[in-house]
């Protein structure tokens, strides 16, 4: 693969029971890898320049932490991002998240997007907001989905929507 300035290497590596290694060789000598996990999440892996085997620290990515990283770096994914995170005394968050065109979601009802700890509270949709919506609303593009709960629940929810 080419990058601005010379040559990008990339390696896919099977990891028998866990899932799969992309790893990418930056030109300055870091390794940074995504490991594809087999249930499908996400983890971000960052290595030691001075020892390549050496793991200095990973974090495990929900599918749409995965999805908003992507959109960061720049990589061509689902249409849906987070459009606002916050997070407030007692550990509670506030997630706004985008449907888009292309989304898999538009089209579809709300239905089975619960958990435990969080909860829809919102969808803006341009000039009206519709406060807690039921389970039978069905998604737009453009619609923003608010969700309100622990952080861990919350992204739960904004996985099951997008």
């Amino acid at each position: 693969m080419t990058a601005e300035g010379g040559i990008m290497h990339t390696t896919s590596t099977p990891l028998p029971g866990i899932g799969t290694l992309h790893l990418l060789a930056a030109r300055d000598g870091h390794r940074v890898g995504v490991v594809r996990h087999a249930d499908d999440r996400r983890e971000l892996v960052v290595y030691d320049p001075a020892d390549p085997d050496t793991r200095l620290t990973g974090v495990l990515l929900t599918p749409a932490e995965a999805a908003v990283l992507a959109d960061l770096v720049g990589a061509a994914g689902p249409m849906t991002h987070c459009a606002r995170l916050d997070r407030h005394a007692g550990g509670v968050s506030v997630l706004q998240v985008l449907i888009g065109a292309d989304s898999p979601r538009v089209g579809r009802p709300l239905a089975g997007t619960g958990v435990d700890g969080a909860a829809i509270v919102a969808v803006d949709r341009g000039e009206h907001v519709i406060p807690a919506p039921g389970p039978a609303l069905r998604c737009r593009a453009g619609d923003v989905v608010v969700v309100i709960g622990r952080p861990d629940a919350a992204f739960e929810v904004i996985d099951a929507v997008t």
